[in-house]
């Protein structure tokens, strides 16, 4: 059972860059001190949060009951991916405008604005991204989490869940490396900047408001 949950996360991880990349190459690339130890303790961070939720969503969903069928409603994962963009857009918003706008590039630069500096912190903005990419429910998540609730007691189903998400880890190794390229390619950290400022202006407007007012 262990091995099929590996192997299930490891078959289906690109699922999982496709949602994390856009918002952590960026986010990443463009922090104001960028170090190994530091890179790692984000993105360590990130992926502990987006386990949370994912945690979270299965026990609400195993309560209501959206457990029992095979398939899950695309209309209901549709509007749960809305929310997902909407608070993963202002989660970047923030660390933007509040760490790392792309004019505030040295020590001393960006917002002057305490409050909006600690809201916009790397370490929660993290958090809140991480929180926010969890929602995202993709057809691999869905049948883990079936597996999970019904492939035996609730211990092994526990564990099938958390071996689930270990074998999608792999496919993030590679951001480790970020803090190599950032440090020598100084224009790295300004792009990435811009990047997370445009990607933010994205996912509130035409993946979270339009769709979800218009849509």
């Amino acid at each position: 059972m262990i091995l099929e949950a590996i192997l299930l996360g490891l078959s289906t991880g690109t699922y999982c860059t496709m949602y994390c990349g856009p918002v952590l190459i960026p986010f990443l690339c463009g922090t104001e001190k960028s170090g190994y130890k530091r890179n790692a303790g984000l993105v360590g961070t990130f992926l502990t949060a987006r386990l949370v939720m994912y945690f979270i969503l299965g026990a609400v969903f195993a309560a209501l009951g959206f457990l029992v069928t095979e398939y899950l409603d695309p209309i209901f994962a549709r509007r749960l991916s809305v929310f997902a963009y909407i608070f993963c857009g202002l989660s970047l918003l923030f660390n933007s405008l509040g760490v790392k706008f792309p004019w505030g590039c040295g020590e001393g630069g960006g917002c002057k604005v305490p409050k909006l500096r600690r809201v916009g912190s790397d370490w929660w903005t993290a958090v809140f991204s991480g929180l926010a990419v969890g929602l995202h429910i993709c057809p691999p998540l869905w049948t883990a989490m079936l597996r999970s609730v019904f492939g035996g007691n609730g211990i092994s189903g526990l564990f099938y869940f958390v071996f689930f998400y270990v074998g999608t880890l792999p496919f993030f190794i590679p951001l480790l490396g970020i803090p190599f390229i950032a440090k020598r390619v100084s224009a790295i950290r300004r792009i990435s900047r811009v990047t997370q400022f445009c990607v933010s202006l994205y996912f509130l407007i035409f993946l979270g408001a339009i769709p979800l007012f218009f849509g």
